[in-house]
């Protein structure tokens, strides 16, 4: 797969469902992560509420991707392409526990707001190339999800 950060939006290219499916289970591990790290940085309740339904939400979305990734005849736990996986971090997906834990909280949300837009981009341009009726659909639903979790990182941050 090769992906292309344009500035205004993300290129893919030369890839199978495969590796998208693997991609989008290991930006959803990072989401996990991140929103748990998030929720440790807050004691406000309905803050935690919502980073809590938030990472809930990343939990679904990697069982998603895990069926979707059996259905292109791999098992979820197989090893990875770690050059592919590592090549995508670099270039698009970094997300490091010291972002979170050194800013204060309304950087971390700032950091929230970046990833899921940069998810979002990535999803979007996988759906365009995805040519199973069942991979558009639930990208379709991850999609929906996704744009809903960068309106409300936004909201908490206004």
């Amino acid at each position: 797969m090769k992906i292309r950060d344009t500035g205004t939006g993300i290129q893919l290219y030369d890839f199978t469902a495969a590796e998208a499916y693997r991609i989008a289970c290991k930006i959803e591990r990072e989401g996990i992560r991140f929103y748990q790290l998030l929720m440790e940085k807050t004691a406000d309740a309905a803050v935690q509420e919502l980073v809590t339904r938030l990472r809930d939400a990343e939990e679904e979305h990697l069982k998603i991707f895990g069926r979707l990734l059996e259905g292109a005849g791999e098992k979820p736990g197989q090893l990875e392409d770690e050059d592919l996986l590592d090549s995508v971090d670099d270039a698009i997906f970094i997300i490091t526990e010291n972002q979170v834990a050194a800013g204060d909280f309304g950087q971390a949300l700032q950091l929230g707001i970046i990833i899921e837009k940069r998810s979002l981009a990535f999803y979007l341009e996988v759906e365009k190339h995805t040519e199973s009726s069942e991979g558009k659909s639930a990208l379709r639903t991850i999609i929906d999800e996704e744009r809903k979790h960068w309106e409300d990182l936004k909201q908490l941050v206004n």
